[in-house]
C-alpha cells in the first residue's frame, strides 16, 4: 500500500512538471540604461494635428506681416500726400490742377466738399509728372486693347468697334435744340446713328483713339445725318447775308490719311460726309480742303501726338480757301519758321500712352513777316485790349505748343496791310486758330470767333463789322457733332 501510494504521488509530481513545461514562460522585463535626452518619441496618430498647428501659426505670421505692411504703406501714402508740397499746375497736360474746395454748409451737406477734397489730393500729388510717367511706361500699356497684328503694336483706347455698314441719311435736317458744345464722336457697330455724349469738360476729343505706327488717330464715327443739319444751318446764314460771300470748309482729321488699310473698318469715311455736305449747300461756296491736304499727306501736316493738325496743314487749307475766295496768298517763304522740339500733345493726355510719350515730335509754326495790328475782345465783343498775333512759347509746357495761336474764349480782330477792302469773319473751332496767321496777306480785316464761345447773334455781328466774307471752318467732329448746334444757336440768338 505504501509503495502504491508513493508511486501515485510520484506520478502526480511528474504530471505537474509536464504541465509546467507545456505552459507559456513568464515574461522577462529587461531594463537597460539609455540617454533619455536623445530619445525621440514619435506618435503617428498626432502628425496631422501638428501639421495643422504649424500651418495655423504660419498663416497667423503672414496675416500679421500683411497688416504691418499695409499699415506702413497707408501711413507712408498718407504722409506723402499730406505733408509734401502739393503741385498747382500740370505742364504735361497744359492745365491748372484742382484747388482745395471752399467749405460751405451747402457743399458739405450735398457731399461736394468732401468730394472736392478727394479730387484735390488725387490731382495735386507731389511729383505727379514722374509718377504719371512711371504709370505710362509700366501700367498703362496694359489698359489699351491690343488690336490687329502684333507687328505694328496697335492699341485701341475707348469703345471703338468694327463698323459693319454705313447708311447715309437723306431726310431734311431740322434745327436741333441747344446742346453742350464739345467735339465728340462714336464708332458704332450697327447702322443706327451714334448717340452724342459730351466730351470731357475742357476737351474736344473722342475717347476712341487708335495708337499705331507711333501715331495717335482719333476714329471718326460719321455724321449719320447730322452733316445735313450742319449744311442747313450754314445755308441759314447765307439766306440772311445775301450780299456776303459765305464759305464752308470742313476739315478732315488724321483719320482720313493715316489710318492703315487693315483698320479702315474702325472709322467712317470723312470724305463721304463732306460730299453729303457739299450736295446740301445752297449758294454757299464749298472749300475742298480734303483734296489739298491729301496731296500733301506725306508731309508733317498732322500731329502724331495731338488731335489737332500741324500749322503746315493749316497753310495748305488756307491756300485752297484763298484760291476759292479770289484773294492774294503769301508763299511759305515769306514766313519765319519756328521749330519747337519735344511736343507731346492731347492724345497722350487722353490715353497716357507710353508709345506717344516716348516718341515726341517737332511742332513747327510760321510767323508772318509783315506787320499786323491785333485787338482782342471778350466773347461779347467788349473790353478791347492790344494783343500779339502769336504768343511767346518760351513759357509754355511742351504739351501746349498749339496755344501759340491763343485761346478760344475770345474774339480777335486783325488789321493787315492788305488793302483790298475785304473783311473776313471766321467762325471756327480750335482747328481754325492755326488759319489766322496764314490769311494775313489775303484780307484787310479778319475777325476770328470761336462758334462754341460766341455770345452774340452771328448775323448781326457780321453786319456790324462790315463782313464781305464769312467762313465756317472746323474739323469734322465739330461739323457733325454737338458743336454744330452752336452754329444754329448763334443764328437765332
Amino acid at each position: 500500500m505504501s509503495e502504491n501510494k508513493k508511486k501515485t504521488e510520484s506520478e502526480k509530481d511528474i504530471n505537474k512538471d509536464a504541465e509546467k513545461n507545456t505552459s507559456r514562460p513568464e515574461p522577462v522585463i529587461s531594463i537597460e540604461g539609455s540617454d533619455r535626452s536623445q530619445t525621440a518619441i514619435d506618435i503617428p496618430i498626432k502628425a496631422k494635428k501638428l501639421r495643422r498647428e504649424r500651418r495655423k501659426r504660419t498663416l497667423n505670421i503672414i496675416a500679421i506681416s500683411n497688416i504691418i505692411l499695409m499699415g506702413a504703406v497707408l501711413a507712408g501714402g498718407f504722409a506723402y500726400i499730406t505733408m509734401l508740397p502739393h503741385e498747382t499746375r500740370a505742364d504735361d497736360e497744359n492745365r491748372m490742377l484742382t484747388k482745395f474746395p471752399k467749405f460751405t454748409a451747402k457743399t458739405y451737406a450735398n457731399g461736394q466738399f468732401t468730394e472736392g477734397i478727394a479730387d484735390y489730393f488725387d490731382d495735386t500729388v507731389h511729383n505727379r509728372a514722374n509718377i504719371k510717367e512711371f504709370i505710362a511706361d509700366n501700367l498703362m500699356p496694359l489698359k489699351g486693347r491690343k488690336y490687329g497684328d502684333d507687328e505694328d503694336g496697335a492699341e485701341l483706347y475707348g469703345s471703338g468697334a468694327k463698323k459693319k455698314k454705313s447708311v447715309t441719311a437723306t431726310t431734311t435736317a431740322k434745327p436741333a435744340e441747344p446742346a453742350v458744345t464739345t467735339e465728340v464722336t462714336a464708332v458704332q457697330e450697327t447702322t443706327e446713328p451714334p448717340t452724342e455724349e459730351p466730351a470731357p469738360a475742357e476737351g474736344e476729343l473722342t475717347n476712341n483713339i487708335l495708337i499705331v505706327n507711333k501715331r495717335g488717330i482719333t476714329l471718326y464715327g460719321g455724321g449719320w445725318g447730322t452733316e445735313l443739319e450742319y449744311a442747313s444751318y450754314v445755308n441759314g446764314y447765307k439766306e440772311k447775308l445775301e450780299n456776303v460771300n459765305v464759305y464752308s470748309m470742313v476739315l478732315p482729321t488724321s483719320s482720313s490719311f493715316y489710318l492703315p488699310d487693315n483698320y479702315k473698318d474702325l472709322a467712317h469715311s470723312e470724305k463721304e460726309d463732306f460730299d453729303n455736305i457739299d450736295g446740301a449747300l445752297h449758294n454757299v461756296m464749298s472749300v475742298d480742303a480734303y483734296s489739298s491736304l491729301a496731296a500733301h499727306k506725306d508731309e508733317a501736316i498732322y500731329s502724331r501726338t495731338d488731335h489737332h493738325w500741324q500749322p503746315l496743314g493749316a497753310y495748305y487749307a488756307a491756300e485752297k480757301f484763298a484760291l476759292t475766295a479770289g484773294v492774294p496768298f503769301a508763299d511759305l517763304s515769306e514766313y519765319e519758321t519756328v521749330t519747337l522740339p519735344g511736343y507731346v500733345g492731347t492724345l497722350y493726355m487722353y490715353t497716357q500712352s507710353a508709345t506717344l510719350l516716348n516718341n515726341p515730335e517737332d511742332f513747327v509754326y510760321y510767323k508772318p513777316k509783315t506787320p499786323v495790328t491785333v485787338t482782342q475782345y471778350d466773347t461779347r465783343f467788349q473790353n478791347p485790349v492790344a494783343a500779339n498775333l502769336l504768343l511767346e512759347p518760351s513759357g509754355m509746357p511742351n504739351s501746349g505748343y498749339y496755344m501759340v495761336f491763343g485761346s478760344d474764349e475770345r474774339i480777335v480782330h486783325v488789321n493787315t496791310e492788305c488793302n483790298n477792302g475785304r473783311t473776313l469773319v471766321i467762325f471756327k473751332d480750335s482747328y481754325g486758330n492755326a488759319l489766322l496767321p496764314m490769311l494775313t496777306s489775303s484780307f484787310e480785316n479778319i475777325y476770328l470767333c470761336d462758334i462754341r464761345y460766341f455770345d452774340l447773334n452771328a448775323v448781326d455781328f457780321a453786319k456790324q463789322v462790315g463782313a464781305t466774307d464769312l467762313l465756317f471752318s472746323m474739323c469734322s467732329f465739330s461739323a457733325v457733332g454737338v458743336n454744330r448746334n452752336s452754329i444754329y444757336n448763334n443764328l437765332i440768338r
